[in-house]
């Protein structure tokens, strides 16, 4: 009998240690460069600019607000959504300085439900795999993000 309970508590021990991997939920938090952008209209990959030693940056602060910057703009005062496997960005600041191609694409994922005919708006899909995030909207564009 001691040795059934010595093996049941060890088991019940070794589960209790595990925590579930949950990738669409995982840390949000902290800073992500963007890597990469699908355009799904022409099913084509891009990257960042070459030459350009800049990076698309998002970063998601407590409390659901985020900040950034593009290649010319900064972003600021920004607020988001989080659910189980998606996020809907909401309002942000943002200096007006006109923005190129890699940096536009990026913010049509930021602007995404704002730019969706249907209220409420269709929240993004996220999801998360080590450092790599994925956010797949329902228009044109979804972007590929790797933590810093």
């Amino acid at each position: 009998m001691r040795k059934f309970l010595f093996i049941a508590l060890i088991s019940i021990a070794a589960l209790s240690a595990c925590t579930k991997n949950n990738d669409a939920t995982g840390e949000i938090n902290g800073s992500w460069k963007l890597v990469e952008v699908f355009d799904k209209n022409t099913s084509t990959i891009t990257h960042k600019p070459a030459g350009s030693d800049i990076d698309v940056v998002i970063t998601f602060l407590n409390r659901n607000t985020f900040a950034g910057h593009t290649l010319r703009n900064t972003i600021s005062d920004g607020t988001y959504n989080q659910s189980a496997s998606g996020i809907t960005f909401e309002s942000f600041s943002m200096t007006k300085i006109a923005e190129d191609e890699w940096g536009g694409n990026f913010l049509t994922v930021l602007h995404s439900c704002y730019l969706q005919s249907q209220m409420p708006c269709a929240p993004s899909s996220i999801q998360i795999r080590g450092n790599v995030m994925k956010i797949t909207t329902s228009l044109r564009y979804d972007i590929t993000l790797q933590r810093l």
